[in-house]
């Protein structure tokens, strides 16, 4: 689904709405008013995210998160890192890797790949009850992030363990252990069993461990970002239909669509899939006025 820069912005308005505070959003509004010409004609909300940079209270799956972001874009300066609100908007304020589920709580293990700052692997800790989330992410500067943010909300740093290397096959990790782990690896080790969840965000890395995808045995739910710039990613939802796995395949927006033009997929093998209609459908009245808006440039 391709929607315009005008109602594109209108929708993460709102969806930004639902996670800030009365008055943190209204400090948005008033950036973006003053500035709606040149975020529409660049299509790019990079100047919004940089307006953001502050210290925020967000409401998130009725849950309060204190997100220091002034504190993790200062730590993150020298490595020329994006504004970490573009990272809020995504995985909190558009719900990007949950909103296509019911999940049962708590989901006890959570494996965060691609965990980046920490800020999914801090949802898994407070919105999902996790008891343990493992993170996989081979830079070590995001470190100190994890640690801010745990230590921001009150949560005991024990529950989140990080490896700081690339996510891999056995074949992949047996070629280049210093580098690489297994999921298998991270099983055996952290002596999991199983994972409730599995978020995946590797940039491409998919097309490996899904080559080997015998890991998805121990896994009862996936949430993941795919990458077809990669390549070829129909091993994916072959692997999931063998496994056991129905699976939706969203748009950026959450809107359903064919797995070849998806940005995101939900799959679940313990029947945690919300099939209450379109994931992410939006409501009614915004749809609505999502299409007058359509109509109204036709008609210019």
């Amino acid at each position: 689904m391709s929607i315009g820069p005008v109602a594109r912005l209108l929708r993460e308005c709102r969806s930004i709405r639902r996670v800030l505070s009365a008055g943190d959003f209204r400090s948005l509004v008033a950036y973006v008013v003053r500035n709606a010409p040149e975020i529409v004609r660049t299509r790019k909300l990079s100047s919004v995210d940089i307006s953001m940079i502050r210290n925020l209270a967000i409401r998130y799956h009725d849950r309060r998160f204190l997100l220091p972001l002034a504190d993790i874009d200062a730590l993150l300066a020298p490595h020329h890192d994006n504004p970490t609100f573009g990272n809020l908007r995504e995985m909190y304020a558009n719900d990007s890797y949950l909103r296509s589920f019911r999940l049962k709580l708590p989901v006890a293990t959570v494996l965060d790949l691609g965990a980046n700052r920490g800020l999914f692997s801090l949802i898994a800790v407070m919105a999902l009850d996790a008891k343990i989330v493992v993170g996989v992410k081979p830079l070590e500067f995001y470190e100190p992030i994890m640690r801010l943010l745990l230590d921001a909300n009150g949560c005991a740093p024990s529950r989140v363990i990080r490896y700081n290397k690339f996510i891999g096959s056995p074949l992949t990790e047996q070629r280049n252990p210093g580098e690489y782990i297994s999921i298998e690896s991270i099983r055996e080790q952290q002596r999991i069993a199983r994972f409730g969840l599995v978020k995946m965000d590797i940039e491409g890395g998919e097309l490996d461990i899904f080559g080997d995808p015998a890991w998805l045995s121990h896994v009862d739910n996936l949430t993941m970002e795919l990458h077809h710039f990669a390549g070829n990613l129909d091993m994916i939802p072959h692997a999931l239909e063998r496994y056991g796995f129905p699976y939706v395949a969203t748009d950026q927006f959450g809107q359903a669509c064919q797995f070849k033009d998806a940005m995101f997929l939900y799959a679940s093998c313990a029947g945690a899939l919300d099939e209450g209609g379109r994931p992410g459908a939006l409501p009614g009245s915004e749809q609505a006025e999502m299409n007058r808006l359509g109509q109204a440039r036709a008609v210019r």
